[in-house]
């Protein structure tokens, strides 16, 4: 296939208009990936089972002790760090998860259906 009629082929398939609103929509998307990153989070959020039960500040040392509906979990802030100190789980893997901080993050227990995330909940003036 030569070039100029892969160009006319490109010229059939698009318009100018298409080629800007495909350039529009990759820059939407790119800046809400770039926006969505939560730099410089302030609060622990503690979900189970979907619904936010906790809410701790990053800075605070404190030891949560989750031993509700079936969940042994310990939930440890010391530092600007976050982690699991112990669960009731058979894997494991959220005690030997990294600890998540202030860039955010999340630690996930799927058995025991818990959701352990550091966001920024502040509410700006326009909310």
């Amino acid at each position: 296939m030569s070039s100029e009629k892969a160009k006319n082929m490109f010229k059939t398939l698009f318009k100018k208009g298409d080629v800007i609103l495909i350039f529009i929509l990759i820059l939407a998307i790119a800046l809400t990936v770039y926006l969505s990153h939560t730099k410089n989070a302030n609060d622990v959020c503690i979900y189970i089972n979907g619904t936010l039960k906790y809410t701790y500040a990053i800075s605070s040392d404190v030891k949560i002790d989750l031993n509700t509906d079936g969940i042994d979990m310990h939930i440890v802030i010391k530092d600007g760090k976050v982690y699991v100190e112990h669960s009731d789980c058979k894997e494991q893997l959220c005690v030997h998860q990294t600890p998540i901080t202030k860039d955010g993050g999340s630690i996930v227990c799927l058995p025991n259906r818990v959701v352990i995330r550091v966001e920024n909940r502040e509410i700006d003036a326009i909310s």
